[in-house]
């Protein structure tokens, strides 16, 4: 007869074997990734954690090269007049409350008086300016929803590139309207000024059918 205590120690309780299995899971099918553990991580390309799923921001060149002209712009800006920091692909936890949330803007700005002191981890915050780059797969729908979480969990502009029509959405929690000439910030970066062609430079127009 078997030792009921020998027995009862090689069993593992449900809720135990439950996580053990979904920790075994290749970590793009598991559903319960926090964002501490996110954090750990040393993955291959910058992502985002949705409700526990990470969800990889993939890229292309045009897109870098959109990235890089914007970037390149405002660090210019900033190397004059020191307002922030920029910072790209850069995790936030927008709602301390959500374990399992991570919001990753392809660029956003933080002003110096909200900096918080310590900087190694996924800022406890919504950044002051976040700035999306809208890519041929990606869903405009999709995309908008995202604008409005960062619009209300405090992101004060959010701009949205829009390669395909070659404008620049810019998005505040009072409005939205489409910016086809020059972008401005001046409540953020006083004096600063992109047109918005600039962002584009090196990019291809875009054929009808996109």
């Amino acid at each position: 007869m078997a030792n009921p205590i020998s027995t009862v120690n090689r069993s593992k309780p449900a809720a135990a074997e439950a996580l053990a299995d979904s920790t075994e899971l290749p970590i793009a099918r598991r559903t319960d990734v926090t964002v501490d553990e996110l954090e750990r991580l040393s993955l291959p390309y910058p992502a985002e954690l949705y409700d526990g799923r990470i969800i990889y921001k993939m890229s292309n060149f045009e897109r870098d090269v959109i990235h890089e002209n914007v970037a390149y712009k405002i660090r210019n800006y900033l190397e004059n007049n020191p307002a922030g920091l920029l910072s790209g692909n850069a995790d936030y936890r927008l709602h301390q409350e959500l374990k399992r949330d991570s919001r990753a803007p392809d660029i956003s700005f933080v002003t110096n008086d909200r900096l918080p002191q310590s900087r190694r981890r996924y800022l406890p915050m919504a950044p002051d300016l976040a700035i999306e780059i809208l890519s041929p797969v990606d869903s405009f729908d999709k995309v908008m929803e995202k604008v409005e979480e960062h619009l209300q969990a405090g992101v004060k502009i959010v701009w949205l590139i829009i390669r395909s029509t070659r404008e620049v959405l810019a998005c505040k929690p009072a409005c939205k309207h489409s910016v086809r000439d020059v972008l401005t910030a001046p409540e953020l970066l006083p004096g600063f000024e992109l047109p918005v062609q600039e962002i584009f430079a090196g990019v291809e127009v875009a054929p009808a059918s996109e």
